[in-house]
Parts: structure tokens; C-alpha cells; sequence
């Protein structure tokens, strides 16, 4: 029986192959299907699979569908959904269907590489119960909010980021003052980018990073960061933070109260806890 890290199930064929390809240069064995009927078969003849990658807009057996029947073949996949057209009604669907994440293209590769690192993990063990309904962005804050100051240099950034790994909170970093009032907010594709121009002669990938961390430039992250960035109040109903996140692609968000971040929350636990329109009309009878 052959295993594959990921399957990645995508319609167009053009996209799947390359980016099976990079997936292959980073190290994991790709399986590819190119529609939902495809995946099924592979997963049907008994070949082990890691994480699947999986398109939502297909045509036939939608994204979707294909989630719903790989989780009864086998509940303990986590799929990671892909979609170039992000809806909140199809974010809240994926994820309620038992997807581990929802990913908007055109995405960085390394948010993605991240994403299945995190997925295989969780693959491992359950996922927590649903204890209480969660309806404002307060309710879902994460507890290890690291904060960072302008003038923190950039190897902090780096070092936070790697304590972020194994999927213990966001991709996105924030950046506040000494009063806890965002200043802006720094990505891995920020750190990449200004590398790459200042060490033209390497292939600055996250793994270099992480190998030359020691010699990483102090710089101040004022002069990478990005601003000016969204926020959401403590009160804010989930399904607004929600359209908020998507509309700016936005993985996690601050939450903010009387102008200071309380801490972070990510997309894919606020679609979590979001009820869709079914449980509301459900709910009115």
C-alpha cells in the first residue's frame, strides 16, 4: 500500500501539476486527482493519505460534496480547502463539514506549508469538542498572543513565527505600541520579500530562514510591517468578523478594546463557531 503526504484534488490541471511539483521540492510525496470522483477512487483503493488539499468550485461533485464523502470515508483526514472565489457561506460550510482549514488563492506557499504541517498533526488527535456557543470575537480569543514593538528586531519576528509551527496560533504577526494599539502587521512573504533583495545570491525559502536565523540583519520591524491594519471590537458578531477577514484576506485579525488588542483570532476557528443560515432557521421554529 503506497502513502502520500497530500492528495491534492484540483480541476485545473495546469495549477495541480505545479503545484504538486513545488510540494514534491519541499519533500512531500503528492498524490493528484483532478475532480471529486477522481479523489474518492484514490482514496477507495486503500492508499494512505496525509492531508488533502481540495479546490471548492469544481465542476460535477463540487468541493464541498467531495469533503462530506472523504469524511465518511475516513473522518480523521483533515482536508484544507482552496478556493479563488471565498464566500462566507462556503467557509462556514467547509469547515462545519469537517474541514481543518479554508484557504483563499492566490495563496503564499509558505501559509500553505504551514497549513499542512498543522493539519498532519491534528491529524493525529481529535479536535476538542464544541463546549458552548461562541457568537462574538471576543469569545474566541486565542490565549498565546505574542505582542511585538516597532523597534523589535526582526529575528523576534522570526523566533515568534517559530513558535507558531505546530499550528499554535496565526500567520500573521501584529504589531503594537507600548500601549497595546496596532501599528501594523508582518507576514512570512514580508520577511521573505525584503530578504530576497538583500541576498540575491540565495534561494531565500522559510527553511533558509530558519537555518540562518542567527545571522539575520536587527532591522526594526517598522520598516517591514504593513499598515494601516483592520481590527474588530471584542462585541463584533462573529459573521461580521467573518466577512471582514475574507474581504482582506485575513488568516487572523485583533480584537481590540477601548483602542487595545485584547488578542487574536483566527478565520478558520471563527468559521468554526458561526452558525450557518440552516441553524438559524432551525432555530425560529
Amino acid at each position: 500500500m503506497k502513502d502520500f503526504s497530500i492528495l491534492l484534488v484540483d480541476d485545473e490541471e495546469r495549477f495541480a501539476r505545479n503545484l504538486a511539483k513545488i510540494l514534491e521540492q519541499r519533500g512531500y510525496a503528492v498524490a493528484t486527482a483532478f475532480n471529486g470522483s477522481q479523489a474518492l477512487a484514490l482514496l477507495g483503493s486503500g492508499i494512505r493519505i496525509g492531508v488533502v488539499l481540495l479546490d471548492v468550485r469544481m465542476p460535477g461533485m463540487d468541493g464541498i460534496e467531495t469533503l462530506r464523502r472523504i469524511k465518511q470515508i475516513d473522518g480523521d483526514i483533515q482536508v484544507i480547502m482552496l478556493t479563488g472565489f471565498a464566500t462566507l457561506e462556503d467557509g462556514i460550510e467547509a469547515v462545519r463539514t469537517g474541514a481543518f482549514d479554508y484557504l483563499q488563492k492566490p495563496y503564499d506557499i509558505e501559509d500553505l506549508i504551514v497549513k499542512i504541517r498543522s493539519a498532519r498533526d491534528l491529524g493525529r488527535i481529535k479536535r476538542h469538542p464544541l463546549l458552548w456557543p461562541r457568537t462574538l470575537a471576543g469569545e474566541i480569543i486565542l490565549s498565546g498572543f505574542i505582542p511585538l514593538l516597532p523597534d523589535d528586531p526582526l529575528p523576534k519576528a522570526v523566533a515568534i513565527f517559530e513558535r507558531y509551527r505546530n499550528g499554535e496560533g496565526a500567520q500573521m504577526l501584529f504589531v503594537v505600541d507600548d500601549r497595546h494599539q496596532v501599528q501594523g502587521l508582518l507576514t512570512k512573504r514580508d520577511i521573505l520579500d525584503h530578504l530576497a533583495q538583500t541576498q540575491p545570491a540565495a534561494e531565500v525559502t522559510w527553511e533558509w530562514v530558519r537555518d540562518h536565523r542567527d545571522d539575520l540583519p536587527g532591522l526594526p520591524l517598522k520598516h517591514l510591517m504593513r499598515h494601516p491594519v483592520e481590527t474588530v471590537a471584542f462585541e463584533t458578531p462573529l459573521n461580521q468578523t467573518a466577512e471582514l477577514m475574507l474581504s482582506h484576506r485575513y488568516d487572523s485579525i485583533p480584537v481590540i478594546s477601548d483602542g487595545a488588542v485584547l488578542g487574536i483570532i483566527r478565520l478558520r476557528d471563527v468559521l468554526h463557531y458561526l452558525p450557518d443560515e440552516k441553524d438559524d432557521l432551525d432555530g425560529r421554529d
